[in-house]
């Protein structure tokens, strides 16, 4: 080969080179932002992976309230069924005393109007 085909495909050669370490200087630097953005995303993610567990515990928590507060209503529940059903029973105790008093009072009266009549009947009658 010739000297100066030599020379020339060195230089073609070197300043392919140069322009490839270019490119790679570019393309590292390119690259290294973007390791720096997708490392930025991951804080992002870590931090919003941290929340999310700390809402999943609040809600656990608030769960645990509500089945707690079920339970209690339940007990209230039964609690108040028995107090119903005896207040029913006293009620309807006291509704038949009333009634039995009623009775016995409406008699007494009418046995005493009965007697007043006859007497007023009699008192008619004798003069």
């Amino acid at each position: 080969m010739d000297q100066e085909l030599v020379q020339y495909l060195e230089g073609r050669f070197q300043n392919i080179d140069e322009r490839f370490q270019q490119q790679e200087h570019r393309l590292n630097a390119r690259f290294d932002r973007l390791d720096q953005r997708l490392d930025s995303h991951d804080q992002k993610l870590t931090s919003i992976d941290q929340r999310f567990a700390s809402t999943d515990q609040r809600f656990a928590s608030i769960d645990q309230r509500f089945v707690s507060i079920d339970e209690r209503f339940d007990d209230l529940k039964r609690h108040t069924g028995i107090l119903v059903e005896g207040l029913r029973q006293e009620i309807h105790h006291v509704a038949e005393g009333l009634l039995m008093h009623i009775e016995v009072r409406h008699r007494e009266d009418r046995d005493y109007f009965d007697r007043k009549f006859e007497d007023t009947q009699a008192l008619t009658r004798s003069s």
